[in-house]
């Protein structure tokens, strides 16, 4: 995977330019960033480098939409998978690869240095078939994830409710919507308002979602 970044600049979408040569770019970035941060960077903070200058592979994302996010989601972690793929078989480094934390760190003795055939989310991102599912196909899916995975920190939960100003937690999930809403109309770009934030605020109400669904 090279190191250069891409000479076209802007934000570039899936239906701007072919599947091929957009997961050329995303390899090529994600490499560079991840070398670039040994500790590692959580999905989201990889996902809004690779909206950013010098890469500006991804254009804006809607984190609240499963159907909306689910296609940037899988393609990031089809890259990644084939990346650590190769960097197993190379024999000198791997990868962690998780939503809170994506490292890129050496091989060691405990680890295989043949890539993991068995492992099922490895066989489901490689395999791009996966990428263009229907939306009922996504909601499910997002269902059986919430339903086998904890609710989030508390420190996950504060910071969310710190950032739509409610309380901590909300006393319902309805709360924190009408709460978001207001923010989200607010700080909408077409208002004025920052593409960043916006996103800050998609993050903060499906850490909230993910709160209540883990609470049911």
């Amino acid at each position: 995977m090279g190191m250069e970044a891409p000479t076209r600049p802007g934000p570039v979408k899936p239906a701007q330019q072919s599947l091929n040569e957009l997961l050329s770019r995303l390899a090529e970035a994600v490499e560079a960033i991840l070398r670039t941060h040994p500790d590692g960077l959580s999905e989201l903070a990889l996902l809004r480098a690779l909206q950013r200058p010098p890469w500006s592979v991804l254009g804006e994302i809607d984190f609240n939409t499963p159907a909306a996010l689910y296609p940037v989601h899988f393609l990031l972690f089809h890259t990644l998978y084939q990346w650590r793929k190769e960097l197993v078989t190379e024999g000198r480094e791997t990868l962690e690869i998780n939503a809170l934390s994506i490292r890129l760190r050496p091989l060691t003795g405990g680890d295989s240095r043949q890539p993991d055939q068995a492992d099922p989310l490895q066989a489901f991102y490689l395999d791009l078939s996966n990428h263009d599912l229907g939306e009922a196909t996504i909601n499910r899916m997002l269902d059986d994830f919430w339903n086998g995975i904890q609710r989030p920190l508390e420190s996950e939960l504060n910071a969310a409710c710190s950032l739509l100003d409610i309380e901590c937690p909300p006393p319902d999930l309805g709360t924190a919507q009408k709460q978001f809403r207001r923010l989200a109309m607010t700080h909408h770009p077409d208002r004025g308002g920052s593409k960043e934030r916006l996103q800050d605020l998609n993050h903060a109400i499906a850490t909230i979602k993910h709160h209540f669904r883990g609470s049911s």
